[in-house]
């Protein structure tokens, strides 16, 4: 969710590059389509790399295969010098030449979301698809941090599209980041029994491994409680939850869900550290998923679970949201006020 023109929107790009920004208030939909002229590299980019340089006749960019469909697998939106900017996450051959099978990987790009023209320059780096993708701030400016599976975590300048570190970790496809301590912080996982914290500016480690997870980690999220920084991760269907300085578990997992939790956002209500969570069947046409509120301080569920297939966690109007989806793509708004009570 993101402010555009002071209406809090919800925004998506479609198989065919369109851009849709979607009034929460109930003001309907708005489409226009990406610069699609723009979703390759820019020239600078194939002369660095020796694809061809300033004296070839033949112009290299003409073997860039570019099919909408494959450039947003993820989207997530943040400002950018007080403008709206939508940030797209590629699929695994969103970036390949013709007729070479070896060359491709996911590109990370912004836009603007009044206009669809791309923001800096294309941000390479990914030999598989866009897993993970998020935005933080840092004394750099925004940056955008992304993974993809083979344990690649990689942070650009939002501004530029320069890149700012290159983190090699285990295998993984998940992450969360969010500022600790003034500095940029993520946190990885996936396939291995733990997760690993990183500072993003200098793609240092931050001490040991996150233990007590199942191989097969799901969504990662940073918040605060009570003063201290915690690392929220989903097991399933279970959510546990670290202290960030000391890397130790808290209590036991919070468990609830019958199914996987897929979705995971934090907010403060009341003073109160708030995780909501979402778990769904893949494809479940008999459910529409499951959402439920916790306490982390106390390390209990707030209330009832309902049933909705929860997007995004957030604030309109100063009052923080949980954003759902129906099965029938209807979005929903659920004052999480009402449900702390």
């Amino acid at each position: 969710m993101i402010e555009l023109d002071g209406a809090p929107v919800v925004v998506s790009v479609d198989d065919d590059a369109v851009l849709w920004t979607c009034d929460l208030r109930g003001g309907g939909c708005v489409s226009r389509s990406l610069d699609l002229d723009a979703a390759g590299p820019d020239d600078s980019w194939y002369i660095e790399n020796e694809y061809w340089d300033e004296d070839d006749d033949e112009d290299v960019q003409e073997w860039i295969v570019v099919e909408p469909s494959n450039i947003a697998e993820l989207v997530t939106a943040t400002y950018l010098d007080g403008r709206p900017v939508v940030v797209t996450g590629g699929r695994r051959y969103d970036f390949s030449f013709e007729g070479d099978s070896d060359s491709s990987g996911g590109i990370v790009r912004a836009w603007d979301l009044r206009t669809g023209r791309r923001i800096g320059s294309v941000m390479i780096g990914h030999v598989l698809g866009v897993c993970s993708l998020t935005t933080v701030e840092s004394e750099r400016g925004p940056l955008v941090v992304s993974t993809c599976e083979p344990g690649v975590t990689l942070a650009w300048e939002l501004a530029t599209g320069e890149r700012v570190t290159k983190i090699e970790g285990a295998y993984n496809g998940v992450m969360g980041a969010a500022v600790v301590d003034g500095r940029p912080v993520a946190v990885t996982g996936g396939m291995d029994p733990f997760l690993q914290v990183w500072d993003v500016l200098t793609g240092d480690r931050i001490g040991g491994d996150l233990r007590g997870i199942e191989p097969g980690a799901g969504p990662i999220a940073i918040t605060e409680v009570e003063g201290r920084a915690v690392v929220l991760g989903g097991d399933g269907a279970r959510l546990h939850v670290w202290d960030l300085a000391s890397q130790e578990p808290i209590g036991i997992p919070l468990t609830g869900h019958t199914d996987d939790i897929r979705t995971l956002g934090t907010t403060t209500v009341a003073g109160r550290s708030i995780a909501v969570t979402g778990s769904s069947r893949d494809f479940a046409p008999q459910g529409e998923g499951e959402t439920r509120v916790w306490d982390l301080a106390r390390g209990e569920q707030i209330g009832l679970p309902f049933a909705a297939h929860l997007q995004q966690v957030t604030e309109i109007a100063g009052i923080p949201v949980a954003v759902t989806r129906s099965l029938n793509d209807a979005i929903h708004l659920w004052d999480l006020t009402r449900a702390v009570g």
